[in-house]
């Protein structure tokens, strides 16, 4: 096996999983196990960072700190390796330079595979304030969201004033949400898209807008329909406030399919949350029944 040398990053957990810390390789490309193949560059608001050759690895910053310092590993003991594309696979440690802050790694077997799923599912996200957007954040990553769509509605009162800032912000939220949950895969981030009229999904998706005022369509009967569905799916939340009736008129001329989520009026952050659960418990069935 050889491995071009090259950058990306790696994100350790606090967690512990079968008595070895987690780690997640982040790269759009991957790992590459054949000859010649390697990742490739790769940037993103983190300090840690991991150089491969020929099989080895070199963890610094962040990582570097919480696994000398925090766990204070020593070399032989096992870390495991998270690769976005590829899966999982675990490494030992050999060498942990205090002088310069690298820890050197082998990369050995593979763990396991990422598990792709047949449909994609697509949470647009009114904004809400700092707090709960962050808690719906990490939530929606935990439960495997695939994409998030943050959204600006006639009744958002959050003003973004640095989007690059806030957007930063948000990836280290979910960034600390994949490596908490163990998954192998980061749900995309789309940038804020003002207004539902310039709200863009894909064809033959399928979409739900959750609106307080249905009565006859529940989430969860149409949700046990999916069987079989291998298309996107969208659900839309809106902010504290709900939709206007001009946004719920052009949201169903936009094909999004009304639905309700129970008898109470929810929090948009619990809707958001409640609406995932049921959809990806939705779509990972259908993938078990397969």
């Amino acid at each position: 096996m050889t491995y071009k040398s090259t950058r990306c990053l790696l994100f350790s957990s606090k967690t512990i999983y079968l008595k070895y810390p987690f780690a997640h390789l982040a790269t759009p490309d991957g790992f590459a196990f054949d000859a010649g193949e390697g990742l490739s560059e790769h940037t993103a608001p983190f300090d840690a960072l991991v150089y491969l050759l020929e099989g080895k690895a070199e963890i610094t910053g962040g990582d570097y700190t919480h696994a000398a310092t925090v766990l204070r590993m020593e070399p032989g003991e096992k870390i495991n390796v998270f690769n976005y594309e590829h899966g999982e696979y675990e490494a030992e440690i050999q060498e942990i330079d205090r002088h310069y802050g690298v820890i050197k790694v082998k990369v050995a077997e593979k763990l396991r595979d990422r598990q792709k799923s047949t449909a994609q599912i697509c949470a647009i996200i009114s904004l809400i304030k700092k707090d709960k957007m962050e808690l719906m954040l990490e939530k929606l990553t935990e439960l495997g969201v695939d994409e998030i769509i943050p959204v600006i509605t006639n009744r958002t009162v959050i003003k973004v004033k640095d989007e690059e800032k806030k957007n930063d912000r948000w990836e280290k939220i979910i960034y600390s949400a994949v490596k908490q949950c163990g998954r192998l895969n980061k749900p995309k981030l789309l940038p804020v898209t003002e207004g539902i009229a310039a709200l863009e999904t894909a064809q033959h998706a399928l979409k739900f807008f959750i609106y307080e005022k249905e009565e006859k369509n529940f989430l969860i009967d149409e949700a046990v329909k999916l069987e079989g569905f291998n298309e996107k799916i969208y659900f839309i939340i809106g902010p504290e406030g709900g939709f206007d009736e001009a946004e719920a008129e052009l949201l169903i001329k936009k094909e999004f399919i009304p639905v309700s989520i129970g008898d109470t009026i929810l929090r948009a952050e619990t809707a958001a949350i409640s609406a995932a659960a049921v959809l990806v418990q939705a779509v990972r069935r259908s993938m078990w029944k397969s």
